[in-house]
């Protein structure tokens, strides 16, 4: 669609203003002043390529979504006007930037390679507006309960939680994000994409990752976009998938088998039928042997077996009315205490299984712009150089882009 001069002013304003910029905000990051930018918004002054390019990195739009026949509202510009902080802070505002870039070229790339998003396994929607904090804890659990169901994950712990994302065409960042916030999640048609604070623990991470699917799940059709701020955790959407990545992540079912293996958490009456006139008698008796209570350690090995925080752990169990709400203040007591926390140093090397890994490989939206890049490289759709652009906005070094056959000059 060929656009005016004028069309394409009104709709870089339009794309500041719903992003939540001020005109001094662009012209810092085109390095002009904020005069330059007040003339090409009024189609006074016209826009060159490198500034289309900029302009459109910091408001999170594809280049080429200026000129096309639709211009609609995108979740993007709701999550960088809800989170002011990011707009202010020049390294916040880099790394999403940078983020939804990486989305962006995605989507371009998928495009080009004929790959329909929509011919991904698209998640099961549960809209369904809470009304009330139970309400919110119940529909939690029962979406949790439907959902490791639906995606016959068992009861076994997850090993990683972004690839279930992925196979349902979720696209995962981890971007450095403001403290209180851990996660955000929005629509890039035809994308969802759910971001979660790569500053945070890894185990908070993890459940950041099934916290953000759930909104993705229940809430992304209602709002273009939902962040995640501690602040907000009494808000009943929060509520909800606090109790579904806790119920995600670890199972009642599951937890219940593990602390069986363990000799914990077993009933102290069992079934004991007798038969009296040539009938079934159904009555329960005690456990010749001692029923053993759940201490800090098997919280511990809990928690990471599970890939969660103790705190996340100890929530669960209380929940789960395996311990009481004494019990539960006393674990968190210990962990903050020395020897609490040398027996979790203790149990991390022990056992290699549960060692915590370096850094948290969660997150499939770099390794999908890998492969889509090397896969567009293969049938001469992108340039050399544009490849090498690719593989580093996906993270690559210099030195691993030349390793690899395509980057290299031709005879190099």
């Amino acid at each position: 669609m060929a656009i005016t001069q004028e069309e394409l002013a009104r709709r870089l304003r339009e794309a500041r203003e719903r992003a939540g910029f001020t005109q001094g905000d662009a012209a810092k990051a085109l390095g002009l002043v904020r005069p330059a930018i007040s003339q090409i918004e009024a189609g006074k002054r016209k826009v060159s390529s490198i500034e289309l390019m900029a302009l459109s990195r910091l408001y999170g739009r594809p280049p080429q979504s200026f000129f096309e026949e639709s211009f609609e509202k995108d979740g993007i510009a709701f999550i960088w006007r809800t989170i002011e902080e990011a707009r202010k802070d020049p390294t916040i505002q880099k790394e999403m930037s940078r983020g939804i870039e990486v989305v962006n070229a995605i989507l371009e790339l998928e495009n080009k390679l004929g790959h329909n998003r929509t011919s991904f396994s698209t998640p099961t929607k549960y809209v369904h507006r809470v009304r009330t904090k139970w309400e919110a804890v119940v529909k939690g659990q029962e979406i949790a309960e439907q959902e490791r169901s639906r995606l016959k994950l068992g009861t076994a712990p997850i090993d990683n939680p972004s690839a279930i994302l992925d196979s349902q065409g979720i696209l995962v960042l981890g971007i450095y994000l403001p403290p209180g916030i851990s996660g955000f999640t929005f629509q890039s048609d035809p994308a969802i994409v759910c971001a979660v604070n790569s500053a945070d623990a890894w185990t908070r991470q993890r459940y950041s990752v099934v916290h953000e699917y759930c909104h993705a799940i229940c809430d992304i059709e209602d709002i273009p976009g939902i962040v995640t701020r501690t602040e907000h955790a009494k808000d009943y959407r929060e509520i909800r998938a606090d109790v579904f990545a806790a119920c995600f992540l670890m199972p009642e079912e599951g937890i219940k088998n593990f602390l069986a293996s363990r000799g914990k958490a077993i009933p102290s009456r069992i079934p004991a039928p007798q038969i009296v006139r040539d009938k079934i008698i159904n009555y329960e008796a005690r456990r010749k042997e001692r029923v053993r209570e759940i201490d800090f350690i098997d919280v511990v090995i809990m928690a990471k077996t599970f890939g969660a925080s103790l705190e996340a752990a100890t929530w669960r169990l209380r929940n789960l009315n395996l311990i009481n709400t004494e019990k539960q203040k006393a674990f968190m007591d210990k962990e903050k205490g020395a020897l609490g926390k040398k027996i979790e140093s203790f149990f991390y090397a022990l056992e290699p299984s549960l060692s915590k890994p370096r850094q948290a490989f969660l997150y499939n939206a770099g390794q999908r712009l890998f492969s889509l890049a090397m896969e567009a490289a293969e049938e001469e759709l992108i340039s050399r150089n544009k490849l090498i652009e690719l593989l580093r906005l996906a993270g690559l070094t210099d030195e691993e882009i030349y390793e690899i056959p395509q980057a290299r000059r031709s005879g190099g």
